[in-house]
Formats: C-alpha cells, sequence, structure tokens
C-alpha cells in the first residue's frame, strides 16, 4: 500500500509541474484545471501536517482562482474575435 502511495503522488507531482508550467505559459484554463485537480493530493498531505507547512494546502485555490480568471479571459477573447 506504500508503494501505491509513493507512486501515486508522484504521478501527481509531476502532472501538478507539467500542467502548471503549460498553463502559464499558454494561459490556457483547461490545463489550469488539470493543475487544479492533480494538486488535490498533495494539497490534503500538506493540510495535515504541523502549521506552518499546513498552508501549502491552500494552493488548489489558488489554482481554482487562476482558472476561473483564465476561463473569463478566454470567453472575452472568444466573443471579440
Amino acid at each position: 500500500m506504500g508503494l501505491l502511495l509513493t507512486i501515486i503522488m508522484s504521478f501527481s507531482i509531476i502532472l501538478l509541474f507539467i500542467s502548471l508550467f503549460y498553463a502559464v505559459i499558454n494561459r490556457s484554463w483547461s490545463a489550469m484545471f488539470v493543475c487544479f485537480i492533480a494538486s488535490l493530493p498533495v494539497s490534503l498531505y500538506f493540510a495535515s501536517v504541523s502549521s506552518p507547512l499546513s498552508y501549502l494546502g491552500l494552493a488548489p485555490v489558488l489554482f481554482l482562482i487562476l482558472m476561473i480568471g483564465y476561463r473569463v479571459k478566454f470567453r472575452s477573447n472568444e466573443f471579440n474575435n
């Protein structure tokens, strides 16, 4: 069971950084959504540790706000063209 958890967390972290890099470069709301979903297991882990590190559990909230911002901007650009 410990090996499966390690594999899931590793895959989640790799997917998180790849999608975050892609989302910031291309301003893609769908990649930011993938980043939001991939950050959930990591954030739940950090939310359960000691006080200073527990604030990393709020990272999905930031990704969700960025995703909504990118989506609104994408929609406004779609209607302007």
